[in-house]
């Protein structure tokens, strides 16, 4: 039985019109009604009633298409997975991250993700900011990213992985530089600089760290940790709240301290990827990992210190 004939079916059955089924099928007319009539004769029976402008099966007609139906359908999901599967293996994921997550729990991550996936796709990265990568994700330039939490998510699926602490990035320099731990109450005659309040993936993290204390003076006009850093080095009389990345323990002539008031899960970060379409069988296995990995707080921490992990 000619499978290419099966196919033509099936297709007539679900349009119920010869021209029709024989246009989505990208053949001429005669030639489906040919396949037809062949299948009727080796079958032995009618499976069409013809009529002037629909067909109608027969009751031999209705019992074949639900055979048909059964094995096309195994069939091409069959062939799906092993092109999914083929793709896993040859094929080429991208994926997105911010920068302040690449540290060494980030890089262990992608270790254990090799290890354990039999999966040998090539994987390119990307490296932007939140509002970049949501960009990219969203556009289909991006399969998976790990960022701040995407806006106006759509058909944006977002799991949290892990956080970030804040703390008060102050000059090596500065008579503060010896304390562990600062109130924020205690910072009024001090020049604070932070990252923006109206916008931006820390915006609403900051407005409401600082929400009750009005009489600070606090500079929100910046986007990075590198920046931040590198204006506490030029100025020892500015300090800067940010987030407690590897970024910030790269500088060192600055030194973090913890504050007080501020949560130890400041800043989350999370997948996201497209959750609408159909993936290939290689994201689906990175998301499926990475969503139940124990990444522990992103931030620096004494090896000592019990890890916090971020909710999954």
């Amino acid at each position: 039985m000619n499978l290419a004939h099966l196919y033509y079916f099936k297709k007539l059955v679900e349009v119920r019109n010869y021209s029709m089924a024989a246009k989505e099928l990208f053949i001429a007319q005669p030639t489906l009604s040919l396949a037809v009539s062949n299948l009727e004769k080796e079958l032995g029976v009618a499976l069409i009633k013809k009529k002037r402008n629909s067909v109608e099966l027969t009751e031999d007609g209705e019992d074949f298409y639900e055979a048909v139906l059964v094995a096309t359908n195994a069939l091409d999901n069959a062939t799906t997975l092993i092109r999914e599967r083929a793709s896993a293996e040859h094929g080429i994921m991208t994926i997105g991250t911010v920068y302040s997550i690449q540290n060494q729990s980030w890089s262990k991550a992608i270790q254990d993700y090799r290890a354990q996936s039999n999966s040998k796709v090539q994987i390119r990265w990307k490296q932007g900011t939140t509002e970049s990568l949501t960009r990219d994700l969203k556009n289909g330039s991006l399969d998976v990213i790990f960022a701040g939490r995407v806006r106006n998510a759509g058909d944006i699926a977002s799991i949290p992985c892990f956080t970030q602490s804040v703390c008060l990035v102050v000059n090596k320099n500065h008579p503060l530089a010896n304390r562990k731990e600062i109130s924020l109450a205690e910072l009024g005659n001090i020049s604070l600089i932070t990252y923006r309040d109206k916008e931006g993936p820390f915006a609403e993290e900051i407005s409401s760290l600082l929400s009750d204390y009005s009489g600070l003076t606090v500079s929100y006009d910046y986007n990075d940790e590198i920046t931040l850093c590198s204006l506490v080095v030029a100025d020892q009389n500015i300090m800067a709240i940010a987030c407690h990345s590897w970024l910030v323990d790269a500088f060192p002539e600055v030194v973090p301290i913890t504050i007080k008031e501020a949560p130890i899960d400041f800043h989350t970060f999370y997948i996201s990827y497209r959750n609408k379409e159909r993936r290939v069988f290689a994201v689906d296995e990175f998301v499926r990992f990475m969503k139940n990995y124990d990444f522990g707080n992103a931030s620096p921490h004494e090896e000592d210190e019990e890890m916090v992990v971020g909710s999954l």
